[in-house]
Formats: C-alpha cells, structure tokens, sequence
C-alpha cells in the first residue's frame, strides 16, 4: 500500500528561502510555495494541507494576518502553522503561539531543526489523532 505525501504550503516573500524550502522538502513532502499570502489564500480556499509554514514579514499580509485568516477557516483551523522569520525577540514568539501557531524557526534556516519541527507538527497533525486504532 503506498501512503500519499503530505502536503505543505509555505509562504515566504524571499525566493531564496522558497528555493530552499523547496530543496529541504520538496523531496519528502507535496510543497506548494507561495511567494505572498494573497495567492496562497486563493490556493487553500479549497484544499486542507497537513501543515502551513509561514514568514512573519511579509508585504501583502503578514503571518500574523494571514495565521488569523487560516484559524477562522473551518477546514483550515486545525492544520498546524510554523512560523518561519528572522525575528527571534521572545515577543514575537510568544505571539505566534499565543495566535495558534505550533512551532517557530528561525532564520537563517538550519535545515536539521526545520525538518524536525515539520516533522514533529505533522506527528501530531489532527487527521493522524482522529484515528481511533482501538476499533481497527
């Protein structure tokens, strides 16, 4: 039996770090990149990824906006957001987690610590819990 790849929107005004999002996970994981929060609101109008990286500073709608945006969507209100900026100031942290994000990366990325973090989120994604193996 094959298992479908997990599929992850990221959200990063930096081409840079698309590019390398894409290098880090594009093999594992089904990564749709987006390069500003307008389009990929437009993409998760209908579809319910397993996880959401998203920047914090970014020009169209920052993380937070955006972090608010997917929590009051039904579909979208239990995929697991990490945040992925060059702000590392405790406030912005306690931000983040306080809006509903699960995890927070600092940039530059170190690619082990991203990986684990993604890995960890999607350990614990909703859709894994809601599996009740005691009926299997």
């Amino acid at each position: 039996m094959l298992f479908e790849k997990k599929k992850i929107v990221a959200v990063d005004d930096s081409g840079i770090v698309l590019k390398m999002l894409t290098k880090v996970l594009g093999e594992k994981y089904d990564l749709h990149a987006f390069s500003g929060g307008k389009r990929a609101l437009q993409f998760l109008k209908d579809r319910t990824p397993d996880l959401i990286i998203l920047d914090i500073d970014m020009p169209e709608i920052n993380g937070y906006e955006m972090l608010k945006m997917i929590k009051e969507r039904e579909h979208l209100k239990n995929v697991p957001v990490i945040f992925l900026t060059s702000n590392n100031d405790k406030g912005h942290v306690v931000k983040a987690v306080a809006g509903g994000a699960k995890d927070y990366v600092v940039k530059p990325i170190d690619e082990e610590i991203l990986l684990d973090k993604v890995h960890a989120a999607l350990a614990e994604s909703p859709a894994d819990e809601e599996i009740n193996w005691n009926n299997i």
